[in-house]
């Protein structure tokens, strides 16, 4: 959102959407690209006036990045046993990398008092039944806090002044200023309930503002409460919503078009059925499954690795159609998918939304799942937009 002064008013205008979505290649399934460091800083956007084609003098007075968590462990991984693939607790034993990270006070609705992560993380989140090696179902990875950091590098490089010690220091085309110490109300973090996106919103904290990043802490927003999440598809106290994800899963699995199918049957072919997943499950599970053990470098496969491409656009068009209600195989598809979409992200678009119409001079990060950014594509892309063709990888914005 930039802003322009002319004749004594202050216009507001969304001058681009940028959704980081990784290459479509095999081994970007894995971590979205990384188009600044943090060290030197990405040109600003060169913004054009519509009626005259001149460079237009505007200002940036807010940003909002909504983005899905670091790698992690699969949910479950029913082919692992068959594959010797072991995940253990050290691949999300990230005790010394948090070490250098900032540290952060998490702050639930209705609480004054922050929490230590590890003080509400100690038990752990997800699933309590571990995976084949005995790791933990759902958790960052010590490669998904990495990735975090480096989302947090590249949103530093597009939006801190490095030249700036000060809010009122800070050019035109930048947001914030270059410490922490002055940027830290400028900031505002955050996160639904879960272990992976928590230190996940860490790590892009830290990336952001690395210098002396473990000794200032930072404040990170919990979302809702966990009967009340709205920052991520759920259809936990919604029936009309339960219907329509049913309805979606039960179409997309009727009505899979001839390149799924064939991903499917490559892949139950070549494993020889020790890929196994629920019907309505396969493709998504089969991408889970493979995008986990690549970014954490667990053996892949090769029949799989084969059709990684075309498995990861299979399971991005399944999951649009369950998101979406199937409703361009419903007598409705218009009136469906309208109510679908509305009924898994809407109160996240209106806050998102309510948040622009009072430009604050902050950067808002939302740290979710991709079932928060895949929803928000759906609701503001037209369904040929480029940034639908894929799952949305890990740490993409």
């Amino acid at each position: 959102t930039m802003r322009r002064q002319q004749r004594g008013v202050v216009t507001a205008a969304v001058v681009g959407t940028s959704f980081v979505i990784a290459q479509r290649t095999a081994s970007s399934l894995a971590a979205p690209p990384i188009t600044g460091t943090g060290k030197r800083a990405l040109p600003p956007p060169v913004v054009r006036d519509r009626h005259t084609g001149k460079r237009a003098e505007l200002s940036l007075i807010q940003v909002q990045v909504a983005f899905r968590h670091g790698a992690r462990t699969p949910m479950e991984d029913a082919a692992a046993m068959s594959d010797d693939v072991r995940w253990l607790p050290s691949d999300t034993d990230k005790a010394e990398l948090l070490s250098g990270c900032r540290r952060i006070h998490l702050f639930p609705p209705g609480c004054g008092d922050g929490l230590e992560p590890a003080d509400v993380f100690k038990a752990g989140s997800g699933s309590a039944v571990p995976l084949h090696g005995g790791g933990a179902p759902g958790q960052l990875t010590r490669t998904g806090l990495k990735q975090a950091v480096a989302l947090g590098a590249d949103l530093r490089a597009r939006y801190v002044d490095t030249d700036a010690d000060s809010a009122s220091a800070v050019r035109g085309s930048r947001l914030l200023p270059s410490e922490w110490s002055a940027a830290r109300r400028l900031v505002v973090a955050r996160s639904t309930l879960v272990e992976r996106t928590v230190y996940t919103a860490q790590g892009v904290l830290s990336g952001l503002y690395p210098d002396s990043a473990a000794d200032e802490c930072a404040e990170v927003e919990l979302n809702g409460a966990p009967h009340d999440e709205w920052m991520v598809l759920t259809d936990v106290n919604c029936a009309r919503l339960q219907q329509l994800f049913e309805q979606g899963l039960s179409l997309a699995a009727a009505n899979r078009d001839a390149a799924q199918q064939q991903v499917v049957e490559h892949i139950d072919t070549g494993s020889r059925g020790t890929w196994r997943a629920h019907v309505v499950w396969q493709l998504i599970a089969f991408r889970d499954w493979y995008s986990c053990r690549v970014a954490c470098r667990k053996p892949v496969p090769e029949h799989v690795a084969q059709v990684a491409v075309s498995l990861d656009t299979a399971a991005a068009r399944n999951m649009h159609t369950v998101f979406e209600g199937g409703a361009e195989f419903t007598p409705h598809p218009a009136e469906t998918r309208r109510e679908a979409v509305r009924l898994a992200i809407g109160r996240m678009l209106r806050f998102l939304v309510e948040r622009l119409e009072r430009p604050d001079q902050t950067l808002h990060l939302y740290s979710g799942h991709d079932w928060t950014v895949t929803p928000l594509l759906l609701a503001v892309c037209r369904h040929d937009e480029p940034a639908l063709r894929s799952w949305p990888p890990f740490c993409s914005s």
